[in-house]
C-alpha cells in the first residue's frame, strides 16, 4: 500500500481547518500502518511532489498530466502503466 507524505499541518492553517483535523487523516495513517504491519503487507509513504510526472522507470519528467488522464507514457524510455 503507498500513500502520499501530507503534511497534514499546514492542511489545518485554513478555512477547513476544524474540518480536516475532526477527518482524524494522520490517526488513519497511523492505523494503516499497524494493520498492514499485523497482517505483513507492505506500506510505504510517497513524496507528494511530481509523484505522477516523473517516469518510475528512468526518472524523466514527462510533465504535469491532467487528472482524467490514468496511463503513463515515457517518451524517453517508452515506459507505460
Amino acid at each position: 500500500i503507498f500513500f502520499e507524505d501530507i503534511n497534514f499541518k499546514s492542511w489545518a492553517k485554513g478555512m477547513l481547518s476544524k474540518h480536516c483535523l475532526d477527518a482524524a487523516f494522520g490517526q488513519f495513517i497511523t492505523i494503516l500502518k499497524w494493520v498492514a504491519w499485523k497482517r505483513d503487507v507492505f506500506v510505504a509513504e510517497v513524496d507528494k511532489n511530481y509523484t505522477s510526472q516523473i517516469c518510475p522507470k528512468c526518472d524523466f519528467h514527462t510533465g504535469k498530466k491532467l487528472l482524467s488522464e490514468r496511463e503513463h507514457n515515457c517518451p524517453e524510455c517508452g515506459y507505460k502503466t
